[in-house]
This record gives C-alpha cells, structure tokens and sequence, in this order.
C-alpha cells in the first residue's frame, strides 16, 4: 500500500472512531489505538481539527464536530467545515461584546435556513433557538439575504416552494413589500427582521461569501428586540465588519 493510500486510509479511520456515539480521545490514545507515533498522530489529528471535522478542548480532548453529528457528512463539505472552524472564535467574541447571540445559518436542500452554530450571550434573557429547527426564508434576515443575493427567477423559485405565510402579525407577506426589502438589502449587504418570526426576536445578518463569490453561510445576530434599537448600530458594524473579515478569510 503506498504511502499517499495509507494516509488516506488513516483519515478514514480516524472519522470512523469518532463517529461513534460520543466518541473522544486524547493524543496518546490515538497513537495507542492505531499504533501509530504520536508525531505521525498528531499531524493527522491537527489536519482534521484545521479542516473542522475535529474539535479539541484546553484538556486536549478530540471530538468529532458536533455540526456531523447533527447534519451527517453532507451538511456543507469542505468549505463550511473550514469556515466554522474559522468562525467559531469571531461569534463567540461577537456574542461576548454584544451581549447578544451570534448564529450562523446555511440555505439547507429543503429551502430552508439551517443553523450550523450558535455562540450564545451570557445575558439572562437571550434569544436562543434549538439547531434542529428550520426557518423560512421570506422573513427572517438570514432567508432574505440569501433571496436578496439570487437572481429573480432563482428568488421566485426559492418563495414558491413554501406559502409565503405570517409567523407573526408583524411578518411581510406583501409581495410589493418583500421585494423592496430584498433589494434594499442587496444594495446595502446586511438584512434585517424584526419581530417576524417570533415576537421579541430581531435578526441582522451579512453573508459570507466563497472566492467565487457565492455565499456559504450566514452570519447573524439574533437580538432580543427590546434591546436592538440602543445597539442598532452597533450590531450593523459587527456584523458587516465580521462577516467581511470570515469572507477574507474563505479566499
């Protein structure tokens, strides 16, 4: 077997192990279980935890990356494993300065957003949202932006595939109304949601693009709305500055 094939077939390896059932194992372990040198172990573990399949705790702990365990190995491949390796630190800096929480959402196969990370506030009262749950696109900030980067026959496929319907009595369902906020947001790169999904909740987010320039995720601030209009700005700053910043990073 060459060199490049046994390499290859450790790395499978390595992915098998840790996906079973909460699997986790230090350094000395893997280099126990797969008889291997521990420099030689080390190298392919710091490959994986670069890549995002693997996270490492300050015990020096591997895991496989939770967003696996949720979405299987298609979730994203390996352009949104790299950026939530990368993001992970920026959100949860985000969520510490902001005091509110930092998601980061994908438009999923169903036409859906999909959260893929939440670094949540500290704050007593946060917005907070279980990461099985799907979204709609027509009115939350992460959808609209997503809509807003589309060309409009792509748009009008994306909102004919679920009723553009209120979730709350706040919620845009005008058509008129929707296409105005599409555009505005394309224009000035960030969108915004007040109280449209849930009562209480306000969503702003920018996208993260590939070098291609097609977006990969969503970076968003999910604000309990009595206390975005203090911090609005704030928030846009953030946001924008963040994102860019995860997009340079992609390139």
């Amino acid at each position: 077997m060459s060199e490049v094939v046994r390499s290859a077939a450790r790395v499978l390896d390595l992915l098998e192990f840790f996906s079973e059932s909460d699997k986790e194992a230090n350094l000395a372990t893997i280099a126990h279980a797969f008889q291997l040198p521990k420099s030689s172990a080390l190298g392919l573990l710091r490959t994986l935890c670069s890549r995002g399949y693997l996270d490492k705790n300050e015990q020096g702990i591997y895991r496989l990356n939770e967003a696996f365990r949720s979405h299987g190995f298609n979730w994203g491949g390996a352009r949104l494993t790299k950026l939530l390796t990368l993001a992970r630190p920026i959100m949860a800096s985000m969520a510490n300065e902001l005091e509110e929480t930092v998601t980061l959402g994908v438009l999923s196969a169903e036409g859906k957003i999909r959260l893929v990370h939440q670094a949540l506030t500290s704050q007593t009262i946060r917005y907070e949202m279980a990461m099985s749950t799907l979204l709609p696109v027509h009115c939350t900030a992460m959808g609209r932006m997503y809509l807003a980067l589309k060309n409009p026959q792509e748009r009008q496929t994306l909102l004919a595939r679920y009723p553009v319907a209120p979730w709350t009595k706040y919620t845009v369902t005008d058509a008129q109304q929707l296409e105005a906020l599409l555009t505005e947001a394309a224009v000035r790169n960030y969108s915004i949601s007040a109280d449209e999904v849930d009562i209480g909740g306000t969503g702003v987010c920018t996208p993260i693009l590939d070098p291609q320039g097609e977006p990969v995720a969503m970076l968003n601030v999910s604000c309990v709305s009595a206390r975005f209009s203090d911090k609005k700005s704030r928030i846009i700053k953030a946001v924008l500055e963040e994102g860019k910043k995860l997009t340079d990073l992609l390139a």
